[in-house]
């Protein structure tokens, strides 16, 4: 057997069905725990995957199916179906950023802007930094100053932003 076949079979039997199964019925980033999520949708879709797996096997047995190909025909379709389900159900946020389609979603703006005010958050920590270094060094006041001009503009920047997406979340 080729290694890439060994790794494709195990990445099949006891990853992938499970993960986009767990993925599709809990899409929300949060939603099974704040802080350890993304450890429980890797456990529960490893154990999800075998259960898949073993239903997919009685049910192809059943039917006098059970060969190579149709075991693999039958579980990429099953994860094909639970990843499209789940990509439309609101889950893997960096698909969804990459396609743009966050902005539809008032999850997804709830989610940007929570991460925007996070970032202002640590914007206005970085620019209280460079005030304190602009006081300690006065002959680099010059690269300090410009620095802080910058950080200014990208916390005005954001509270555009954060006002645009406030406006639209209110609205729906």
């Amino acid at each position: 057997m080729n290694v890439l076949q060994v790794i494709g079979a195990v990445l099949m039997l006891f990853f992938l069905p499970g993960y986009t199964f767990i993925n599709m019925l809990f899409p929300k980033k949060g939603e099974l725990d704040l802080e350890y999520d993304q450890l429980y949708r890797i456990g529960l879709g490893m154990g999800m995957s075998i259960v898949i797996a073993i239903l997919t096997g009685y049910i192809l047995g059943y039917t006098s199916l059970f060969y190579g190909k149709y075991i693999w025909f039958a579980l990429i379709n099953l994860t094909g179906i639970f990843f499209i389900v789940g990509f439309y159900r609101g889950g893997y946020p960096t698909l969804r950023k990459l396609f743009g389609l966050e902005e539809n979603d008032k999850y997804d703006r709830l989610i940007m802007l929570d991460e925007l005010l996070k970032e202002r958050k640590r914007k206005i920590k970085e620019l209280e930094e460079v005030e304190r270094m602009i006081r300690l060094n006065p002959r680099r006041r010059d690269y300090y100053e410009e620095k802080r001009r910058e950080i200014l503009e990208e916390i005005r920047e954001m509270d555009d932003r954060i006002e645009r997406l406030k406006g639209v979340v209110n609205e729906v």
